[in-house]
C-alpha cells in the first residue's frame, strides 16, 4: 500500500509555490526550493512519525537558505549526501555543504536560526537564463544543469569549472538526468525531443522524438529519470491517444516499448524509488 501525506508544515513564505523536492540519502531530511527565492531543509522524522510532528521541542525545519534572488527551481542532494545543489531563475547553482554545529539565520532574516549549519562553497554560472533542472553523477564527480538558454552544461563541482557545454537542443531544456550506470547523460527539452549523449566523448547516442510529436505545448519542467538498473529511462510529456503518458526508452535502441498510462494532464517529473519493492504473494 502507498500512502500519501502532506504534512502541514512544510510550506514556503507567504504560500510561495514548492517547485522541487529531494530527500537526502539517509532518509533524515529533505529540501525544498520555493517561490520565495528560498531553499528550506526538513527534517524527515516528524514527517515520518505524527507524535514527532507535534513534539515542540523538535526541529522540524532545520535550515532556510537565502542566497538566491529570484525563484528557486530545483534542489538536489548529492549522492554522498555532504552537499545539496540549488538551481534557480537568477541563472545561478549553488553548492551547499553541512559543516559542523549550528548554523544561524541570514543577516537581515526574519527566519528562525538555521538548526544546521549549511554553507554556500560554491556558485557555478555559466546559464543566460533560467535554471530549471539538476543532477549529480553517480559519483558525485560532475553536476549537469539545464536551462531556458537551450543548453545543458556539465560542471565540475570541485572546482566550478566547466567540463563541457552540450549543444543539441533547440528549445527550452527543462530536464537532465544520469545514467546510474555512468555511461549517458539525459535531457529533455521543448522541442520535443529528449537527447541521449555519451559521457566519454559527449557525442550523441541517439535524439528521440516519436512519443513527443503530439504533446500539448510546452510544460514547466521536464524531470525525467533513469531505472535504478540504469535499463531505461523514463521521459516527460509524451502523448499517445487518448492519453497523456510518460514515454519509457530502453536502453540501447533507445525505443518507446512502453509508457506509463493514467494522468489527465502532462507528465511534468518522473522519480523512481531507489528502494526494491517485493511482493509477498505466492
Amino acid at each position: 500500500m502507498v500512502l500519501l501525506y502532506k504534512p502541514e508544515f512544510v510550506k514556503h513564505d507567504g504560500g510561495s509555490p514548492i517547485f522541487s523536492v529531494d530527500c537526502h540519502p539517509d532518509g533524515t531530511r529533505m529540501a525544498t526550493a520555493g517561490g520565495d527565492q528560498k531553499v528550506k531543509v526538513w527534517a524527515l522524522g516528524p514527517v515520518k512519525n505524527r507524535e514527532l510532528e507535534g513534539d515542540p521541542n523538535v526541529a522540524r525545519t532545520l535550515a532556510t537558505l537565502s542566497d538566491h534572488f529570484n525563484t528557486v527551481n530545483c534542489v538536489r542532494f548529492s549522492k554522498n549526501g555532504r552537499y545539496l545543489s540549488s538551481g534557480s531563475t537568477d541563472t545561478s547553482i549553488f553548492l551547499y555543504e553541512k559543516r559542523p554545529g549550528p548554523g544561524r539565520a541570514a543577516f537581515g532574516s526574519s527566519d528562525e536560526p538555521n538548526v544546521e549549519n549549511w554553507q554556500n562553497v560554491q556558485a557555478l554560472k555559466g546559464h543566460a537564463s533560467d535554471v530549471i533542472d539538476i543532477a549529480w553523477a553517480p559519483d558525485d564527480s560532475m553536476l549537469a544543469s539545464c536551462s531556458l538558454d537551450n543548453l545543458v552544461i556539465v560542471w565540475d563541482p570541485a572546482t566550478g569549472q566547466r567540463v563541457h557545454t552540450l549543444k543539441g537542443h533547440t528549445s527550452f531544456v527543462k530536464g537532465v538526468a544520469w545514467d546510474p550506470i555512468g555511461k549517458f547523460l539525459a535531457s529533455q527539452a521543448d522541442d520535443k525531443s529528449c537527447i541521449v549523449w555519451r559521457v566519454d566523448d559527449w557525442s550523441i547516442v541517439s535524439r528521440i522524438t516519436e512519443p513527443y510529436q503530439s504533446s500539448m505545448g510546452a510544460t514547466f519542467s521536464l524531470r525525467l529519470c533513469w531505472s535504478p538498473d540504469g535499463k531505461a529511462v523514463t521521459t516527460c510529456n509524451s502523448y499517445k491517444k487518448p492519453s497523456h503518458t510518460a514515454s519509457v526508452l530502453e536502453r540501447g535502441d533507445w525505443g518507446s516499448k512502453f509508457d506509463f498510462v493514467g494522468h489527465k494532464g502532462p507528465v511534468v517529473a518522473v522519480r523512481f524509488s531507489p528502494a526494491l519493492f517485493r511482493s509477498d504473494d505466492p
